[in-house]
């Protein structure tokens, strides 16, 4: 049995006392308690959860694959990454004070709360879950599928790909359906803590592989010349469209609000985002290196899916030397932990969403069919996950893409409080309707910009005519809202 194959079963086995202990710490059987930990998450558990779930196996083995694929125009993730970290800011602020005040639990909260006098806001809570649970679902299958390649890769074959899928669904199913949120945000702990030290062997060895940054530099300038090049402006339209498209985006993911709803304090959630933003960049750094030195080192390979650039690389590393190898298997581990922790908070903001915000009333006491709605989705997920054709930076996108649509509900709705729900749900339709139109017709973008953004344009197009001819709302109303 490899060393990598004993360090995976190693690290299953660590996180399973973590889980145990997560039960027990448990007050309640309450969906407060589950899916938010009681609103208890300090400093160092919040940031850690933070940076574990927005780093998913999709984002290492799919930005890598991109990497190679495109050289230095790659850098756009920088940027990305910085867009993301801004937007933060727009959300925040506003909505932390009032989900403590009205113990939101899941993002259909906000909803009920904000739309509370309207007659469609029933309508609209029931479109928004629908649209939030397709691109969790998008999302977990992502993980399911970077998990098993991973796996196939670490076993060198042992264990093949289908395989590899059921076992880390199973897993995942485990120790969600024990501790909920609690369990989650501490083996997130673990496993953010072995991403950053894989990512430190990472780039440790990269640097002193390819002979420092300037011979990577001019070894990636003689192999790829037209990634050098200053980029005509339909690609910098298009870099700006995704940069966009995810600052948009990411703001609104269901784990990322109840992550805002789980934190113990305004200020922890501020400091866990600020040193969010300041970590991320440097794992940005290590993703476009990696994709960097893959470009030299595969110059003469034929990669027919890019998805498998930085499992190839590490085993390449790993039969350089026994430390190399040991170390190798760290980085696996930690892509294993990216996935892993990405996987387990979107089960988890998936069943709370489909449990609790698209029925018209739901108890929150007792989870017992909240388990069920659990296997349930993990089973189908599964079986979805055993096809390897499609690529994980597409599967991004059209996640990204559906996700943005949502937009208006949450941060402009937060901001401006006379919008009514009829012209949310007016625009959400829209976009919507067009940027599933969009897909089947297989146009990505249009003269640059993505579909989702002109998707998104229609939409805030309608929003604003609606909100035009209808009554103002008189504003937002912090009475309780009933549940």
């Amino acid at each position: 049995m490899s060393l990598s194959l004993w360090l995976t079963l190693a690290y299953f086995m660590v996180l399973i006392p973590l889980c145990i202990r997560a039960r027990k710490a448990s007050q309640s059987d309450k969906a407060e308690d589950h899916y938010l930990a009681s609103r208890s998450l300090g400093f160092f558990v919040l940031f850690f959860t933070l940076y574990a779930t927005a780093f998913s196996g999709n984002t290492l083995v799919g930005y890598t694959g991109q990497t190679y694929l495109h050289g230095y125009h790659w850098v756009l993730t920088v940027g990305l990454w910085a867009a993301i970290a801004a937007s933060f800011h727009f959300l925040v602020p506003k909505l932390r004070p009032i989900s403590v005040q009205q113990k939101f639990v899941t993002p259909g909260d906000w909803i009920r709360f904000r739309f509370q006098k309207d007659l469609t806001v029933l309508i609209l809570r029931r479109m928004l879950a629908i649209c939030l649970c397709l691109t969790m679902a998008n999302f977990l299958f992502a993980q399911l599928k970077a998990a098993g390649e991973i796996l196939e890769v670490i076993t060198d074959e042992a264990i093949p790909y289908t395989v590899g899928v059921i076992m880390f669904a199973l897993v995942i199913l485990l120790y969600d359906s024990i501790g909920g949120l609690r369990a989650v945000a501490w083996t997130d702990v673990f496993q953010g803590l072995m991403m950053f030290t894989g990512s430190v062997f990472l780039i440790v060895w990269m640097i002193e592989n390819s002979g420092g940054i300037t011979a990577l530099g001019n070894s990636v300038s003689q192999l790829r010349p037209e990634t050098v090049a200053v980029p005509d402006s339909n690609v910098q339209i298009r870099w700006l469209s995704i940069m966009l498209l995810g600052a948009l985006s990411v703001v609104v993911y269901p784990q990322t609000l109840q992550r805002v709803f789980a934190s113990s304090s305004t200020k922890t959630l501020n400091r866990s985002v600020g040193a969010l933003g300041v970590i991320g960049l440097f794992t940005n750094l290590v993703v476009l290196l990696v994709g960097w030195c893959s470009i030299s080192l595969f110059a003469h390979t034929e990669i027919r899916n890019v998805d498998q650039v930085l499992p190839m690389l590490l085993e390449q590393w790993a039969t350089s030397s026994l430390w190399n190898g040991f170390a190798a298997s760290i980085v696996l581990l930690a892509i294993l932990a990216a996935i892993m922790s990405t996987a387990d908070s979107v089960l988890l903001s998936l069943v709370s969403m489909l449990r609790h915000d698209i029925p018209h009333y739901s108890e929150r006491q007792g989870l017992r069919q909240d388990y069920v709605i659990a296997v349930a989705v993990m089973a189908a997920i599964t079986l979805c996950a055993l096809n390897r054709d499609i690529t994980l930076w597409r599967l991004i996108v059209i996640k990204l893409e559906l996700l943005v649509q949502c937009f208006p509900a949450f941060v402009i709705a937060l901001h401006l409080p006379r919008i009514r729900s009829g012209a949310v749900l007016a625009g959400l339709i829209t976009g919507v309707v067009i940027l599933f139109t969009a897909i089947f017709l297989g146009m990505k973008n249009l003269w640059g910009i993505n579909a989702g953004l002109i998707a998104l344009a229609a939409n805030l197009l309608v929003l604003s005519i609606v909100y035009f001819f209808q009554s103002p709302a008189t504003g937002l109303n912090h009475s309780k809202p009933r549940l």
